[in-house]
């Protein structure tokens, strides 16, 4: 039986109860990586998620590019949603299970790229993910994007965020590359439920809900039971159903959903 790990990115939605209760009633964990503007504007539906007992996570104030924003745009963004988070959690008295952050669009503050010197072994992954699953046009980092990516890194430390905790993650071109050492949150596998969007809808090759049925069926790398994987879905409300019929497609064709730091 294929495991995995469940995140969400881009919340609250005005479906975000919902989905918690779809979740919920399936009793499948995720973490919840929300935007600080979202949260801020709807602080309720950030304290439904926690008191039915998920996580979560930061995913910057106003879900910006990192390779497009200055060090210091990037530090005050991310310290803005953490204390309108911070503050969310105080007011449930609720203790809070780690300290998660993840960049919007996945932009580690290198653009469409994860990591610097990939060899060629990992490359097609690297490509794959950035590519089909975040919609970037993978490149070659400049010296400059490293430096800021870098010193991105040194700032979460600094933060004292910690490292999503994805046991059992195994495929070498994460664990092996810069990916598995990121404090940063990243993921294995998108299912690129964004690209169904009206905004994005037949841009990115996907057209329809089977397409990425069928995205998910022949990824090479998702059906590795060697590896637990990190799946990306989103909380965005015209795309509510694609994303609960994906999860539930996921769970017709034997996946189970682990809890985070439960596993190994």
């Amino acid at each position: 039986m294929p495991k995995a790990y469940l995140t969400i990115d881009d919340g609250p939605s005005d479906k975000f109860e919902s989905l918690v209760d779809f979740l919920s009633e399936r009793q499948i964990p995720a973490v919840f990586f929300n935007r600080g503007d979202a949260m801020e504007a709807n602080p309720d539906a950030v304290r439904y998620g926690i008191k039915k007992g998920y996580i979560m996570a930061n995913h910057g104030y106003a879900h910006k590019r990192a390779s497009q924003m200055s060090l210091r745009e990037i530090q005050d963004d991310i310290v803005r949603a953490e204390k309108v988070l911070e503050n969310i959690y105080w007011s449930c008295g609720e203790d809070r299970d780690g300290y998660y952050f993840r960049f919007p669009y996945m932009d580690r503050g290198m653009g469409p790229c994860f990591a610097e010197d990939i060899n060629e072994e990992y490359a097609a992954a690297h490509v794959h993910l950035l590519s089909e699953g975040l919609g970037h046009v993978p490149a070659a980092p400049s010296k400059t994007m490293i430096e800021h990516k870098n010193k991105l890194q040194e700032f979460l430390r600094f933060m004292e965020f910690d490292a999503l905790p994805v046991e059992g993650v195994t495929l070498p071109w994460f664990v092996k590359t810069q990916m598995g050492a990121a404090m940063d949150s990243l993921c294995t596998f998108s299912t690129s439920d964004w690209a169904l969007s009206a905004r994005h809808k037949g841009r990115r090759g996907f057209d329809s809900f089977d397409d990425l049925k069928r995205k998910i069926d022949r990824d090479p790398w998702l059906h590795d039971e060697s590896s637990h994987h990190v799946i990306l879905v989103h909380d965005q409300e015209e795309i509510h159903d694609i994303t609960t019929g994906l999860i539930d497609y996921f769970c017709e064709i034997g996946f189970e959903f682990l809890d985070f730091g439960k596993n190994t």
